[in-house]
């Protein structure tokens, strides 16, 4: 074989095979793909509903297993074929397992986190999971939620999402407003040891600790979480 050219065009868009050999690509393309939809319809619904640790393994699986024999010409149909249906095969077993076995679950898919408790941040959940405040408050924005107090519950689940419950109309207290910080003018920020101007509820940045402070009267650190700084709750109407 003798040297190739760099920058050969020709070579670097359609290869040195013929051009018909476009023609099988095409119904390699098609036969892989009819295949593979076949096999989605057969693992259900479920499967592509949500991404867990199988639904995540099954991806990578069929976009590798399929793409090759669809362009690698030395790489027959049959055996991308035998790869994908394997996989599907694992993937029905798993699940068997996995529905009746409760510690092999939580092995396989980990366990919901509970990341906002009765108005309150968790914050070793957000460190454990790798979610900044930020995260947390992107999602619940997303929702139309404006305070922590609106909430009773939020868990991070297994497929990634953030579930959340809500109290009643009736029940939500003052709580910690979520509005992105570069729209919160910065001297709405309070620190230890400086005095509230006028009688409020105040809340913890961190974790969203929430409690009325009397006019005049000298901020400390939260006695929840040691975070030195504060700013107005957000009161229900």
């Amino acid at each position: 074989m003798g040297q190739q050219e760099v920058f050969d065009f020709h070579r670097i868009f359609f290869g040195d095979l013929p051009y018909g050999f476009l023609l099988e690509v095409v119904f390699r393309t098609v036969v892989m793909y009819a295949y593979t939809i076949l096999l989605l319809r057969f693992l259900g619904k479920r499967s592509m509903g949500q991404l867990s640790t199988l639904e995540l393994a099954i991806i990578i699986c069929f976009g590798s297993a399929v793409g090759d024999p669809m362009m690698g010409v030395d790489i027959p149909i049959t055996h991308g074929l035998v790869v994908i249906t394997t996989v599907a095969l694992l993937q029905v077993v798993m699940e068997y397992l996995i529905n009746r076995n409760k510690k092999l679950e939580a092995f396989m898919e980990g366990r919901p986190d509970c990341l906002v408790r009765n108005g309150l941040i968790e914050v070793e959940s957000l460190d454990r999971n790798n979610l900044s405040h930020e995260d947390l408050y992107r999602f619940l924005r997303g929702k139309d939620i404006v305070h922590l107090g609106e909430i009773r519950h939020a868990f991070f689940e297994t497929s990634g999402l953030i579930s959340v419950w809500c109290y009643s109309r009736k029940d939500i207290t003052p709580g910690l407003g979520i509005m992105p910080d570069e729209h919160i003018p910065k001297g709405d920020f309070l620190y230890k040891g400086q005095k509230t101007n006028v009688a409020h509820f105040y809340s913890c940045t961190r974790c969203g600790y929430t409690r009325f402070f009397k006019g005049n009267e000298n901020f400390n650190s939260c006695r929840r979480c040691g975070r030195d700084e504060w700013i107005r709750s957000v009161v229900p109407q």
